[in-house]
């Protein structure tokens, strides 16, 4: 059984996910490369109300996959997941959010030197 902690915004090595209910509350990045603005977070589709931040997938995660031994193993750095900040139409039981993927440099590096056409 994975172990999900809820602390509000609190560092925990253990930790797959940190969760944070506090208004303002901002992600834990963990590289500046590949993080996001305020201005690049869309509005709710629903309602155009502002997205806020609410919950994070933490790369300690991947050890439950067993991809450390994988020749192309997935690998993220975050994975950050906003919501309405107004929780609008609660009739609709589940509604599409805004997910950011934040990818580690070496990643970004290996993936790029595979997909680059020769000659280029």
């Amino acid at each position: 059984m994975l172990g999900i902690v809820h602390r509000p915004c609190r560092r925990n090595s253990s930790s797959i996910e940190v969760y944070c209910g506090e208004e303002n509350a901002e992600p834990l990045w963990a590289e500046s490369t590949g993080s996001l603005t305020s201005a690049d977070i869309p509005s709710c589709i629903y309602c155009n109300a502002p997205l806020a931040y609410e919950f994070q997938v933490m790369p300690q995660l991947l050890h439950y996959f067993n991809v450390e031994s994988d020749q192309d193993p997935l690998d993220w750095t975050t994975i950050i997941v906003y919501t309405c900040r107004d929780s609008c139409d609660k009739s609709i039981s589940y509604k599409e959010e805004f997910v950011w993927v934040q990818l580690s440099t070496d990643t970004i590096s290996t993936y790029r030197a595979i997909s680059t056409p020769a000659g280029l």
